[in-house]
């Protein structure tokens, strides 16, 4: 067992259908110590998004694993979120209730709803999205909602943060802006970070 914080461990995953099988990974191997914010940069189709998959717990591995923590990541949970290129909030709920729903997932039983409110206003000041607390993700710009996508990611304070990129739908000027954006707040929390670059 590798003394990493994250590590991947001979990774490959192959898909099958139709009788034919097409391996999409082979022996990928990454150790990443806490607090590191790792790039994955590569082309289209090289199997980026596959290996963050894995990661998740989304997706099984074919071969090798992923040790997490000392723990083997064996299905999803709260110790890994994901911020996909598709913000996926929910269309029916205000910017902090967005956020709220993960919060009370993850902390419901730990803290107060005083504590709570506190927690996830603390988050959306992070990614600088209090004036739109109350407005529905209909209402907000792309770039907008991928803050609130981060901010409800963020809240959840897990262990490793993934994500498949995350711009990628968004013109040249945010993206770059965000970029930075990401950055700052990774530089102030100091968490651990893999993102999957185009």
């Amino acid at each position: 067992m590798s003394s990493s914080y994250l590590s991947i461990e001979n990774i490959g995953k192959t898909f099958g259908r139709n009788g034919h099988a097409t391996e999409v990974l082979r022996d990928v191997n990454l150790r990443v110590q806490k607090g590191e914010f790792i790039s994955i940069i590569g082309h289209s189709g090289c199997g980026k998004s596959t290996v963050l998959n894995i990661v998740a717990g989304l997706l099984p591995a074919s071969k090798g694993g992923v040790i997490l923590d000392r723990q083997e990541v064996n299905a999803p949970g709260p110790d890994r979120a994901v911020v996909f290129q598709n913000h996926s909030l929910l269309p029916w709920l205000t910017v902090y209730e967005n956020v709220a729903l993960a919060v009370k997932k993850t902390f419901g039983a730990s803290k107060s709803k005083t504590e709570q409110k506190e927690w996830i206003m603390d988050h959306l000041r992070l990614v600088n999205m209090l004036h739109a607390v109350d407005k529905l993700p209909a209402e907000i710009s792309g770039g907008m909602k991928q803050r609130v996508g981060i901010a409800r990611a963020l809240a959840m304070r897990p262990k490793v943060l993934l994500m498949d990129e995350p711009f990628g739908a968004l013109d040249a000027l945010t993206r770059a802006h965000l970029q930075d954006e990401v950055m700052r707040i990774q530089n102030e929390l100091q968490n651990t970070v893999i993102m999957n670059n185009t």
